[in-house]
């Protein structure tokens, strides 16, 4: 567990609402000024290089579906334009959160698919634990045959903007090929206008999450 006197520890907990839980369970850290690693977990000299971009910045480990950390996401705290810095690795291959959520979603035979490892992080705490994060702007079919020995349902939570719904169209007209190499069912969440997963989690509670309408993608 990072500590408490870091600057990823309020950032993580002031201005995103995570719980030490959560900070934990996915191996949050931070990428001090000086480019040492503070993170919970015992596998820092498995972590791929990091330059000076990295410096000062709070760190989203990347793992396989077998608990390897392939990458790393951080977010930088100091004054930037740039959202998120990444190490190289293949985004279409792999899916943000699924090392850790696998088994509930064997488990319930449906998979959340959000957009951003924030939201996966927010519906998580929330107890909604069947989900993954996309890491790019789209789904591939590798992605699609990695959840499907898994599930039978992927129910897609696009953000609520303009990107989201674009992400919608796209997949609507590639989902008869994704159906035709994996056997699974897609429906889809509409959030509130202007919403992400992480965005209404804040503010409402996981029975109202599960009460938004749910449609058969086609």
């Amino acid at each position: 567990m990072i500590s408490s006197l870091l600057p990823s520890y309020k950032y993580l907990t002031e201005q995103r609402k995570l719980s030490e839980e959560t900070i934990r369970t996915f191996h949050l850290g931070y990428v001090a000024q000086n480019g040492e690693v503070y993170v919970g977990a015992d596998f820092t000299g498995a972590l791929p290089a990091m330059d000076k971009r990295f410096y000062h910045s709070t760190m989203f480990p990347i793992f396989d579906l077998y608990g390897t950390c392939i990458a790393v996401s951080s977010r930088p705290l100091g004054p930037t334009q740039t959202k998120y810095i990444n190490t190289q690795y293949e985004k279409s291959e792999h899916l943000y959160g699924l090392s850790v959520t696998w088994k509930e979603c064997l488990k319930e035979q449906a998979v959340y698919v959000v957009e951003g490892n924030v939201s996966l992080l927010q519906m998580y705490q929330a107890g909604i634990k069947n989900c993954v994060a996309m890491l790019g702007s789209k789904l591939s079919l590798r992605q699609v045959c990695l959840l499907s020995r898994l599930v039978k349902k992927i129910i897609l939570v696009p953000d609520a903007d303009k990107a989201g719904n674009e992400f919608l169209k796209k997949m609507k007209g590639n989902i008869p090929t994704k159906l035709y190499e994996a056997d699974v069912k897609f429906t889809y969440v509409g959030l509130p206008s202007g919403n992400d997963p992480d965005d209404y989690l804040k503010t409402h509670s996981r029975q109202d999450f599960l009460g938004l309408s749910e449609q058969e993608l086609i």
